[in-house]
């Protein structure tokens, strides 16, 4: 099965499950994410990321969202996004399980998010804007883009697993 295929059964997958989102509880969603999250921990760990690849390199990834507090879930489902984007353009046959991943939660927030924020809708990027930073920010820095990407998607995992009570907050 190749990633697109993968990557589209995972996302229909996660639209069933969630079906109508109004019918999960919170604590459903928070258990579900919290499950998601510390998966994609493990993966990015399991991928033995070297820290001199990660050194002198932050300043080269764009800052759009990567580093927004945690502070509802609005911007939840932008910085997911943000990572899933990322992760599309990184194209490494080792992070296809990661993109799944990614795909599966955004999916999950974007339906709570339209069941509980009325109003709320996930913003969308510029056609190219950040896919096309992104994809000069991988052409320029190559392989060590991608460590550093690693590790700052494990570092907000990490952030939102203590913050799980801001998927109740729309603002």
């Amino acid at each position: 099965m190749d990633c697109s295929m993968a990557l589209l059964l995972s996302s229909l997958l996660a639209l069933f499950s969630v079906g109508a989102g109004a019918s999960l509880s919170l604590h459903v969603v928070r258990t579900k994410v919290k499950d998601l999250a510390q998966t994609m921990v493990i993966r990015i760990k399991k991928l033995d990321i070297s820290p001199n690849l990660i050194e002198g390199m932050d300043p080269f990834l764009p800052a759009a969202a990567v580093d927004q507090h945690i502070e509802s879930l609005p911007s939840i489902v932008e910085t997911m996004g943000f990572y899933q984007d990322l992760l599309l353009v990184l194209d490494w046959a080792d992070l296809k399980r990661l993109v799944e991943d990614t795909s599966t939660m955004r999916g999950l927030l974007e339906n709570w998010m339209i069941s509980r924020c009325p109003g709320r809708q996930q913003k969308q990027t510029g056609e190219g804007g950040l896919s096309e930073a992104l994809k000069d920010t991988t052409r320029k820095y190559g392989l060590s883009v991608g460590p550093v990407a690693l590790n700052r998607l494990k570092g907000y995992l990490g952030r939102l697993l203590l913050n799980l009570d801001q998927l109740n907050y729309c603002y």
